[in-house]
């Protein structure tokens, strides 16, 4: 790897690390810190990526209540013509 891309990965990931960090400054819960994971995921253009990730981060996200289960699963059963 050449030294110039090198400089650009230490750089990006330095970036990445330093929004984690605002984040965390700002004082988010446990439960917020799993919606933020899911919500940047679901933006990922990498789409097997983003189905694995979202598919284990599910598990661990509470929905707001009992309707919003049910409607992303009827979503998911619709068949389009």
């Amino acid at each position: 790897m050449s030294d110039v891309r090198m400089s650009k990965l230490t750089t990006l990931k330095k970036e990445s690390r330093q929004i984690t960090k605002t984040i965390l400054e700002y004082g988010v819960t446990e439960d917020q810190k799993i919606d933020i994971m899911f919500n940047m995921a679901i933006t990922l253009e990498n789409n097997e990526a983003m189905k694995e990730i979202t598919a284990v981060l599910k598990k661990f996200r509470e929905t707001i209540n009992k309707t919003e289960n049910i409607e992303n699963n009827s979503v998911k059963k619709k068949i389009l013509l």
